[in-house]
């Protein structure tokens, strides 16, 4: 007990506190481990951010420890600063084999440049989608071909990486699929999980291609083990038959439009990481016998404040980093052990520059905290629009911020009672404004029939925002009258144009979201409650509304002129609602 009695006494009672500051400064190696800490704690989150804090902190404790060894003499300062270094060197090593592991080849990474980046899709979960596939590349070779009609079974998904397919249905031409498009997304579509299917097109490479593919049943089972993955293919294949369909409309141009779309070719340059060499000075160098070290007396253990700071450092240090708010904890502890320190220095060290730098790593972590928990707050969504950021867009990572931005300051709540018209046939203006259902149900028709309706979380016009995205000054080309009182979120086109060319995350949501939605529309056609008198006058348009998939739809685009009217219509000037 009396030993016990004595080490804690020696840890609280045996330091005088300081009445003046020492007269000498620290040593040089001291201040170039503080330069080392600030430089450090400047540094973010995310894989690349914690390789920059690890390895910069780990130098700067090496360095303490050279100094805690040299100058200092003290003993319990150099095993807590060898003890953090160890810490950060592991953390390093942890955070590079996690980076290593994320890495990809030079055609995967394209991909994910180029398509899944945009959306603000991780590296872990893309890992995942290229792990689905065996991280394999198919390569497809000229005049190949992918599918038979009527031949080739839909077991797979496949999206183009390079090069560029033809579509054709009994030897005539639909259209082309080029980079970054599904080959078989309407196949795909057409399909429950349980259902099997022929393709009834033909595709052949009219160069040389290379493909990803995913087997379908094992697909779905990551889409049953990631609910987040499954809503962003949704989007992705919805958007692209909205492009196919767009592609069989204007095929009679298809001539002049084709080109190779080209993904960013740009190297990607592997991690290396460069042995760092300590080579000290032999001329100034203080010769130290064999037998001895330089410290011939190790001074006393230090106050107790200076080991509860360092215990501080250990732990934010040790979080791992894979914890969800581990960045909040580890600034939050390095700000309490800086404050610390400054306590300690201040009180018995008696060390000015110690407190001064010290006064300095408080403030650079203090910031960060507080930034962090700012963007960690609580963000309040209007009740009304509540149910539409749950469905549309907190499924693909939105932040709730950003979506109070897109709905604050760009667009109102707008309101129809019974009988109200939204837009009117060859009246109404398309430039305007985009739309979303929020509450009601809204009817749509055209030549005075009806074609389907429009519930909530739904846009109502995105056929023509998509379709007047390059030609301005058209008209709606169907009535939408609300059934009963509706309530809708309106934005200025003009408006929303500029907002997302300046939020290039949100652009891409919009982009596929739109796309999705549009397909939906497509799909609503075929709703049963179309009473028999509009539907014979309906049928007359095969493409529209007779076929009961968007597979079947793209193989009769050939067959008529009429068809390709119905298709222009629709993608002109039909509006529905599906849910997303």
């Amino acid at each position: 007990m009396g030993e016990n009695a004595s080490f804690w006494e020696s840890l609280i009672y045996a330091h005088p506190t300081c009445t003046t500051w020492k007269q000498e400064a620290e040593g040089s190696i001291y201040h170039l481990a503080s330069i080392f800490f600030v430089v450090g704690f400047m540094g973010g989150s995310g894989f690349f951010g914690l390789l920059y804090v690890f390895s910069l902190l780990g130098l700067g404790f090496l360095c303490s420890s050279v100094w805690a060894w040299l100058d200092v003499c003290a003993a319990d300062i150099f095993s807590w600063n060898f003890i953090l270094f160890a810490i950060c060197f592991i953390q390093f090593i942890y955070v590079t084999y996690q980076v290593r592991s994320v890495s990809f080849d030079r055609e995967f990474q394209e991909l994910y440049s180029a398509l899944f980046q945009p959306l603000g899709i991780s590296l872990t979960v893309y890992r995942k989608i290229v792990l689905c596939c065996d991280a394999e590349v198919v390569t497809l070779e000229k005049e190949h071909c992918y599918a038979m009609q009527g031949k080739t079974p839909i077991d797979k998904l496949s999206l183009l990486v390079s090069g560029r397919i033809r579509v054709t249905v009994d030897g005539e031409f639909l259209h082309y699929i080029f980079p970054l498009q599904f080959l078989d997304s309407p196949e795909w579509d057409s399909l429950r999980p349980t259902e099997e299917g022929i393709f009834q097109v033909t595709l052949t490479a009219e160069t040389d291609c290379r493909y990803v593919a995913w087997r379908r049943k094992k697909l779905y089972l990551l889409f049953a083990k990631h609910r987040f993955i499954s809503r962003l293919f949704s989007i992705l294949i919805g958007s692209d038959i909205a492009e196919k369909l767009y592609a069989l409309n204007d095929r009679v141009q298809v001539g002049a439009l084709i080109e190779f779309f080209k993904m960013n070719t740009a190297a990607i340059s592997p991690l290396t990481v460069t042995p760092l060499g300590f080579v000290p000075d032999l001329k100034n160098a203080t010769l130290v016998p064999f037998n001895e070290t330089a410290c011939e007396n190790w001074r006393e253990i230090h106050h107790l404040v200076f080991h509860v700071a360092n215990i501080c450092f250990a732990i934010g240090l040790v979080i791992p980093t894979t914890l969800n708010l581990h960045m909040i904890f580890l600034r939050g502890l390095l700000t309490i052990g800086c404050a610390l320190f400054i306590v300690w220095a201040t009180l018995y060290r008696c060390a000015l520059d110690i407190m001064i730098w010290n006064s300095v790593f408080l403030v650079v972590n203090l910031l960060h905290f507080i930034y962090l928990l700012y963007k960690r707050r609580p963000i309040k969504i209007e009740k009304e629009l509540s149910s539409l950021y749950k469905r549309m867009f907190e499924p693909l990572h939105v932040p709730p911020e950003l979506f109070q931005r897109l709905t604050g300051q760009f667009c109102n709540i707008q309101t129809l009672k019974t009988g109200q018209a939204y837009a009117a046939e060859d009246k109404t203006s398309v430039d305007d404004r985009l739309s979303i259902r929020l509450k009601g149900k809204m009817k749509v028709s055209y030549r005075g029939h009806f074609l389907h309706n429009i519930y909530p979380c739904a846009f109502i016009d995105s056929p023509e925002f998509r379709s007047t995205q390059m030609n301005r000054g058209e008209k709606f080309q169907v009535t939408i009258v609300a059934d009963d009182n509706c309530k809708f979120l309106c934005w200025s086109r003009e408006r929303l144009t500029y907002f997302l060319e300046s939020e290039p995350f949100l652009y891409e949501i919009f982009k596929y979201l739109i796309g999705k939605d549009i397909t939906n529309k497509l799909y609503s056609l075929n709703d049963p409650t179309l009473n028999d008198k509009a539907s014979k006058k309906i049928d007359r348009q095969p493409s529209l509304c007779s076929q009961l998939s968007v597979m079947q739809m793209r193989n009769s685009m050939a067959s008529t002129s009429d068809s390709e009217d119905g298709l222009q219509m629709f993608l002109r000037g039909t509006s529905s609602a599906s849910s997303l």
